[in-house]
């Protein structure tokens, strides 16, 4: 009978986890089951053992919630199922869900893993409660997990033991996002994508600024835009620079904006463009990538070249030169001319693409990570 892994998750799961849902379902020799505090997404992102306390009656939430403020984030409800599931390893997703395992993991004495994916490695250390927290963290937790050597390094510097820290790659399902050579007739426009939430680290304001300055010159050329602000101040202030900049560069007829679009749908939409423009930055509040978008790894699976940044781990994902172009941050001119030099040598879309679809086979094949995963829960066990 297989081990059993439960999935930490303060939300399982929001509608871009798209790589944790992946690491979840391709998991072969190890049961997966997920604690969270809320359930959504389902439909798109199933999983068949999943416990959450949105499922308990008003009153136990409450008692669960006033319960864990008083114990260090202790939920006697998690303690209970993983206990009676005889849970043999506990998997946290994002830095300040690891920290807040830690008494969970402590109580049922089994190791714990946590996954940091970007602002834990950023955002969050710029508070020195959170400092301190991730000191805590990196002392108790049996092993962390970084996307690649960029973010290691970060870790390395928040003050994480290097012995504890181990690169893993995200992975991305090859079946359901095929290989399609990138061509165009004489006809067709060249369709730019970019896709990603309204938050300025993805650099969607320096992508239409790059992309409005070839517009005169090529009237074949049109962009994709996929993506929307949530709640918070900040993104609904970034999109509020997006749409000035649609406006004010006079672009607004060469942008199809198609806000959020489930998972699903992002893909489909994807496989109708040419080019994927994901310039990501280091922004004024902090908050990098850490790692890599996703995005960027499905987008090269898929056989689309790229022109994106140097930024974090981006250059362990796109290959400079071979499936891609990267420039420095922030460089509008910089990424306008590698743009315009796809837009003129349209014979090179297939061959980046064919390159960047053998490096994600190589490094980003979920499959693959999945086993690799597999191999570090052994190690714990």
């Amino acid at each position: 009978m297989p081990k059993t892994v439960a999935h930490s998750v303060k939300s399982y799961l929001f509608r871009t986890g798209s790589w944790i849902f992946a690491q979840i379902s391709h998991l072969k020799r190890y049961q997966p089951l997920v604690i969270t505090t809320r359930k959504r997404n389902l439909d798109i992102f199933p999983v068949k053992d999943i416990y959450s306390l949105s499922d308990l009656n008003s009153l136990n939430r409450f008692f669960q919630r006033q319960y864990a403020k008083r114990t260090n984030f202790y939920y006697p409800f998690f303690f209970k199922v993983l206990k009676k599931t005889r849970v043999s390893l506990l998997h946290s997703h994002f830095g300040n869900r690891g920290y807040f395992d830690l008494a969970l993991k402590q109580k049922l004495k089994i190791p714990q893993v946590t996954t940091f994916y970007g602002h834990d490695v950023s955002l969050l250390p710029q508070e020195e409660r959170w400092r301190k927290r991730l000191v805590v963290l990196f002392e108790q937790c049996d092993l962390i997990l970084a996307e690649g050597n960029y973010m290691k390094r970060s870790l390395l510097e928040l003050g994480c033991p290097a012995p504890k820290v181990i690169v893993q790659h995200l992975g991305v399902n090859l079946e359901k996002i095929p290989f399609i050579p990138r061509r165009i007739n004489d006809h067709q426009k060249i369709k730019i994508l970019i896709a990603g939430t309204f938050r300025e680290k993805k650099g969607i304001t320096y992508a239409l600024e790059a992309f409005a300055k070839l517009t005169s010159k090529y009237k074949n050329i049109e962009v994709t835009l996929v993506g929307d602000a949530g709640r918070s101040q900040r993104e609904i202030d970034y999109k509020k620079e997006i749409t000035t900049i649609i406006s004010t560069q006079k672009i607004a007829d060469k942008v199809n904006y198609l806000g959020f679009l489930p998972y699903p749908a992002f893909i489909k939409e994807a496989k109708n463009n040419h080019i994927f423009l994901s310039p990501s930055i280091h922004p004024s509040d902090g908050e990098t990538e850490g790692g890599a978008p996703v995005a960027l790894i499905e987008m090269s699976a898929y056989g689309m070249p790229i022109v994106s940044t140097l930024h974090c781990d981006i250059p362990e994902v796109v290959v400079d030169g071979e499936s891609g172009f990267l420039v420095q941050e922030k460089d509008t001119n910089g990424l306008a001319e590698r743009l315009e030099h796809l837009i003129n040598h349209p014979e090179l879309w297939e061959s980046m693409g064919k390159a960047g679809r053998k490096h994600v086979e190589e490094e980003f094949n979920i499959v693959k990570q999945a086993a690799k995963l597999e191999s570090i829960y052994d190690s714990l066990l």
